[in-house]
This record gives C-alpha cells, sequence and structure tokens, in this order.
C-alpha cells in the first residue's frame, strides 16, 4: 500500500516540514484515466440495467490497475479488465479482459476490448 506525501510549505521561513505519516509514493503504480474509467463505468452501468452485473470493485498493484465485475457480491469476479504497463504511467499500456484464469481478448485500446461485451446486431436476408 502506497501512501501520498504531503507537504507543508511554512509562509515564514520558506522551510518544508514533512508530516509525520508519509511514505513515498511508488511511480510504477498504474491508474485508470478519467477517460478509460467513463468508458468502463458506461458499460458496467448498461450491463447493471440489463441485471447481469451486480458490482464492482476497483484495484491498483505495482505495474497494474484491475477494474473487477461482479455478478453476485460474494461470488469470484465475473470478469476482470486489466490495464499493465512495465514501465510506468507514461509507457503505452495494453488492456485484457480475464475471466477467472482465461484472458478472452487482449488489445492496446481499451474501446477495443470493451467492444467485446457490446451487443453485435446482424441482418439476415431472407429468401424471397
Amino acid at each position: 500500500m502506497s501512501v501520498v506525501k504531503f507537504l507543508n510549505k511554512n509562509n515564514d521561513n520558506n522551510s518544508v516540514s514533512y508530516s509525520a505519516n508519509t511514505i513515498k509514493l511508488d511511480k510504477n503504480f498504474i491508474f485508470f484515466s478519467k477517460f478509460e474509467l467513463t468508458s468502463i463505468l458506461n458499460l458496467y452501468s448498461k450491463q447493471v440495467s440489463k441485471g447481469s452485473w451486480r458490482d464492482y470493485a476497483l484495484d491498483n498493484k505495482v505495474n497494474t490497475a484491475i477494474f473487477s465485475v461482479y455478478r453476485h457480491t460474494h461470488d469470484k469476479p465475473l470478469y476482470q479488465i486489466i490495464k499493465k504497463s512495465e514501465k510506468g504511467f507514461r509507457n503505452k499500456p495494453e488492456f485484457y479482459i480475464k475471466s477467472e484464469v482465461q484472458i478472452i481478448i487482449k488489445s492496446s485500446e481499451l474501446l477495443t476490448i470493451l467492444s467485446k461485451f457490446e451487443k453485435k446486431l446482424s441482418i439476415k436476408k431472407y429468401g424471397s
């Protein structure tokens, strides 16, 4: 676990004092961007309205950010949307969807993997 370091600036003598509970924030922690999280939550809200998803959890680890989707609160995750970047947040990340242990789809674009959940409409031509 990592805690952000807060600095208390004292304007009188331009000195910086550190609070007692400071831990250095690791640069290798990966987070979802605002756009990515909005896209995931839009998909989540559609699936909740259909009744197929019920709960979610966000998790951040070194080099990995995980959005887990649950059908029931106390179950294992139904799906995990994972953002992984080995060389920190400035590097181009990889996105993939995992179901249990199996990787379903993998891409460098988040919208590509989220389209896996969109229902495809097909037009069938009937003979006349």
